[in-house]
């Protein structure tokens, strides 16, 4: 079986320099292979309104502000270094929003499928001609119509995986972005028996001695799967000056990973937990998964370059750039 290196991020939630620099990670680590395990798109709109006068208002990191014309093209692109997405809107607008969710939502999908197609575009035209392939996911943050994005603009270059399997050279990826229960009610995330089912359903047809397993939620009880432990008004648990972290992963990704036995899982969702661990397959052997860990609202790309040889993670290595 032939060796095969892929660079592997996940969670870049829409900022503009990490996305950036996902295209432009293949040249720079000499790799043909990128690949995205969800959470692509951004989790926050915020309007920009005009107030007159050459003047703004925005809510900008919570903060009331206004600003002068000059500041304008600065401030965008601030929001969009953090993954958020902004909208020029007048004061009606504004308060028409300020009642109707739905057309928050609609202002908010618009920004968001308009800056993945320019996402899009520049992906295909910088990575087509040196044959660079880019596969990728949605996560569970990212919407239904994301999602359906996601499928309808699948190409040679930019290829889209979700509950799907697809062949990678002599291996296969396999690929499954919805998560288990969150505190924050995502677009996509469902019941852990779901996932289970649907995973399986992916898995059917795969070759577990081929098959890297790319699912968005990480495995439970893992180094990889531990987040801050939240009180009902969803603060972080603090004991002896310290944040009580636990387990968040999925139980049922777990049990497919043991059942399925691939060559290696590769995950996300957690931001706070990059890292390597091992599950425990069912024949006794010992699976590799892995979370690259994110910190998009700081512009800053985490990612794993991952070496496959003889059917197997040869070696692996943590970038930060």
């Amino acid at each position: 079986m032939a060796t095969r290196t892929i660079f592997y991020v996940a969670d870049l939630h829409g900022s503009e320099p990490v996305l950036n620099k996902t295209i432009n990670s293949a040249k720079f680590y000499g790799v043909d292979t990128v690949v995205i395990g969800g959470d692509i798109t951004g989790k926050l709109l915020i309007p920009i309104v005009d107030i007159g006068g050459g003047r703004y208002s925005l809510e900008l990191y919570g903060v009331p502000t206004t600003i002068e014309a000059s500041q304008l093209e600065e401030t965008k692109k601030k929001i969009r270094g953090t993954g958020s997405y902004w909208t020029m809107v007048s004061r009606s607008e504004y308060d028409a929003m300020a009642t109707n969710p739905a057309e928050v939502k609609r202002h908010f999908l618009d920004k968001m499928l308009e800056h993945l197609q320019a996402v899009y575009q520049k992906a295909e035209d910088r990575l087509r001609p040196n044959g660079v392939k880019m596969y990728v996911i949605p996560g569970n943050d990212d919407y239904v119509e994301v999602a359906d994005f996601l499928r309808s603009r699948s190409s040679d270059v930019v290829v889209n995986f979700e509950q799907q399997v697809v062949e990678l050279g002599d291996f296969q990826l396999a690929g499954y972005g919805k998560s288990n229960p969150t505190p924050w009610h995502t677009p996509r995330e469902t019941s852990d028996e779901t996932v289970g089912r649907e995973l399986r359903q992916v898995i059917a047809t795969a070759d577990p001695a081929r098959t890297i397993l790319v699912a968005h939620a990480p495995p439970a009880d893992t180094t990889i799967d531990k987040a801050p432990k939240l009180t009902a008004d969803m603060k972080p648990v603090t004991g002896g000056g310290h944040v009580e972290m636990v387990s968040v992963g999925s139980a049922e990704v777990r049990k497919v990973i043991s059942e399925f036995e691939p060559v290696a899982a590769l995950h996300g969702h957690i931001h706070e937990s990059p890292g390597v661990d091992t599950v425990l397959g069912q024949h006794r052997k010992k699976i590799p998964v892995m979370n690259p860990g994110s910190q998009y609202s700081s512009g800053v790309l985490q990612g794993i370059l991952i070496r496959f040889a003889d059917g197997k993670v040869k070696d692996y290595n943590f970038t930060t750039g």
